[in-house]
């Protein structure tokens, strides 16, 4: 079990990778705003935090079928090892896109013939679902199967996940410990590039909904599995085009929910557990920005920088002026922390009563913060995060560079805005330009004149996406959902650690994603999209399990979970819903 720290750590999957650290140490403004408040208040205020926990959810037929099939499911060693075959060797098919793969048009280009090889795959080993399901082809590669429901007045849920995975560097190769496209099992985990991000969340999916097929389920609400072929490379050929797909088919906010790659597993903190699932994504911007200088021979320099300086001296400056962190009620880990406070056996009342203050308080707030903003994955999801990524200039060593380039990437926190991010690049630039004494143009408007000493373009981004809208965690999809989380975990998965250890059981909370997946491109679908991996892997230590690295690999214990839950789901969703 993960160390009884104050580092929560967030086990997740892709990049949704943060750190909760709640202080053991509260500060001395925190003392001094604490010290305002006398001992009847404090038990007042406690008591009235508040963060309900989902009724744990079974399906009406747990005494028959569901329960015979669950537990082949999780204990039964033939379904394990043919569990792990099936993802092992959708992890052979070298299903890569690069950078180059967004250029390209010709959707007949060879270099996305495996994919083609992925299709047959899926059709070779889920032979239910290509006979009871509709399969659509989307711009050539994307995947959309339609089980249609026999209640026509009910929205649609979707399942997605992604075909593509990264590449595999030829010089990184020696670094495995097998084979990056082996696909080899050795009894507890399955190698290769793709096992966990995410072939093991698509193949999972697939076998739920063959197992449903098999014991005879037929759903009210019709299911739909929908897989794109380059999230790794902003989706724009696949779930860009599902996403029109399905909006023509049903409309803006016409599905129930969406179920896509986030976050993973299980915080730990104390004996205390938490399911961080994602409600939220940040937002993205890359911006570029030039420089343009006069020319001539390095022999004779003009003043004290040259465009490289200035433009070094300019990342300087932003990299000395962060954005500012922020906790608000909008942010969800606000509402991960007060669950923490309430549900901790062991956090002290002064914590407790401090997390519970932070959303209307400043100074406690302002304590919070500052504790979060100590840990160095925590502070971003709290704050935006600015990172110079390219720096070009300069075509010849004797020559002054008359045009440099940067490229600033930003993840924009989830109660910020695109704006207000490009709005403090330019504040950086207006001081630089005013030291320098240079013009300034930003998107095509001159801010300040040219001058001969040059002037910097900000030009409008080519890539940006405003921070999603957050998924409430209250009302029946919330319910409904984590419900059949707490029921797969406590009941069948881990019951002895609930027995053990935690009598509360394991408290659903959202967390904050802080990359992009494909269902960005889904948004107007709906208002409700959840952003988990359901599996849980109660081991000493956590790992990322080598996502986009060396030795990515996928726990075959938390595969099962995984494959139990989306078949535990659909049936809860179904009774739930009659």
């Amino acid at each position: 079990m993960a160390s009884k720290s104050l580092i929560l750590s967030l086990v997740v999957g892709l990049l949704c990778l943060a750190t909760v650290y709640i202080p053991s140490n509260i500060s001395s403004k925190l003392y001094m705003a604490f010290s305002y408040y006398s001992t009847t208040l404090l038990t007042q205020e406690i008591a009235e935090l508040k963060c309900p926990i989902a009724t744990k959810i079974s399906p009406k037929d747990f005494d028959g079928v569901s329960n015979e099939i669950l537990d082949k499911i999780l204990h039964d060693p033939l379904f394990r090892n043919q569990s792990a075959m099936k993802l092992s060797k959708a992890v052979q098919i070298v299903t890569e896109v690069t950078d180059n793969t967004k250029f390209i048009t010709n959707m007949d280009d060879p270099s996305f013939a495996p994919f083609t090889e992925f299709h047959n795959y899926l059709e070779k080993t889920f032979p239910h679902i290509h006979k009871t399901l509709t399969k659509e082809l989307v711009n050539t590669h994307g995947l959309v199967f339609t089980w249609q429901g026999t209640d026509p007045s009910l929205k649609p849920v979707v399942l997605t996940a992604h075909q593509d995975v990264v590449p595999v560097e030829e010089h990184t190769v020696k670094d495995w410990k097998y084979p990056p496209y082996s696909g080899h099992f050795d009894g507890e985990k399955i190698w290769g590039r793709g096992a966990s991000d995410c072939k093991d969340l698509l193949i999972g999916q697939m076998e739920s909904v063959e197992l449903l097929i098999e014991t005879g389920f037929v759903p009210s609400r019709t299911i739909i599995l929908a897989f794109g072929f380059d999230e790794e490379v902003e989706g724009t050929h696949g779930a860009a085009h599902i996403g029109k797909f399905l909006t023509e088919r049903y409309g803006d906010n016409s599905i129930y929910a969406i179920f896509d790659e986030g976050s993973r597993g299980i915080l730990e903190q104390d004996g205390t557990y938490l399911i961080p699932i994602c409600t939220a994504e940040k937002g993205y911007l890359d911006s570029k920005i030039t420089l343009q200088t006069p020319g001539g021979h390095a022999s004779n320099p003009p003043g004290k920088h040259t465009a490289i300086g200035i433009m070094s001296q300019f990342v300087g400056l932003v990299d000395e002026t962060p954005f500012e962190p922020s906790l608000t009620s909008i942010n969800p880990l606000m509402e991960l922390l007060q669950c923490y406070a309430e549900y901790s056996t062991s956090i002290s009342p002064m914590r407790k009563f401090a997390i519970g203050k932070a959303a209307e308080d400043a100074t406690f707030n302002k304590a919070i913060v500052d504790s979060l903003m100590g840990d160095v994955f925590m502070k971003y999801t709290i704050s935006t995060s600015q990172a110079a990524t390219i720096f070009n200039g300069g075509i010849k060593a004797n020559a002054l560079p008359e045009s440099v380039a940067i490229n600033i990437n930003s993840r924009i926190a989830v109660d910020s805005s695109v704006a207000e991010t490009r709005a403090k690049f330019v504040d950086n630039l207006i001081t630089s330009a005013d030291l320098f004494d240079l013009g300034l143009i930003v998107d095509e408007e001159i801010i300040r004149p040219f001058t001969p000493n040059g002037y910097f373009n900000y030009s409008v981004p080519l890539r940006s996406l405003e921070p999603a809208p957050i998924t409430s965690t209250k009302g029946s999809v919330w319910e409904v959902y984590t419900g059949s989380l707490r029921f797969l975990y406590e009941d069948l998965a881990y019951p002895e650690v609930v027995a053990e250890h935690q009598p509360q059981g394991f408290i659903p909370v959202p967390a904050v994603m802080t990359a992009n997946t494909d269902s960005k491109h889904y948004w107007n679908l709906t208002d409700n999209i959840i952003r988990y991996f359901p599996e849980v892997i109660m081991k000493n230590g956590m790992s990322l399990n080598g996502i986009h690295g060396a030795n990515e690999f996928a726990w075959i214990e938390g595969h099962l979970n995984l494959v139990a839950f989306y078949y535990l789901y659909m049936k809860n969703l179904d009774d739930y819903t009659n």
